[in-house]
């Protein structure tokens, strides 16, 4: 179970009383329980109103991480040939 879901649960709120309390759209707590990536500034915000230190975020965060592929420039793709 997602960990920013399972410690809502643990104080009995919805996903909408998180939102409120954090002050982010109930669907942005929707979507970062279901593992999708957010802003930095949004899990600071979900952490505190849950009363989570940030240093543990990688611990509530861990699967949301986006990995993106860095795109090379034409001149670097025709020197690796």
């Amino acid at each position: 179970m997602n960990r920013i879901r399972a410690a809502r649960q643990a104080r009995g709120w919805t996903q909408n009383e998180l939102a409120d309390r954090a002050g982010v759209s109930a669907r942005t707590i929707y979507a970062v329980e279901r593992g999708r990536s957010c802003r930095q500034a949004t899990k600071r915000r979900i952490l505190s109103a849950l009363g989570v230190a940030w240093e543990l975020r990688e611990e509530y965060f861990a699967g949301s991480r986006a990995v993106r592929p860095v795109a090379r420039a034409p001149e670097a793709e025709a020197q690796r040939a």
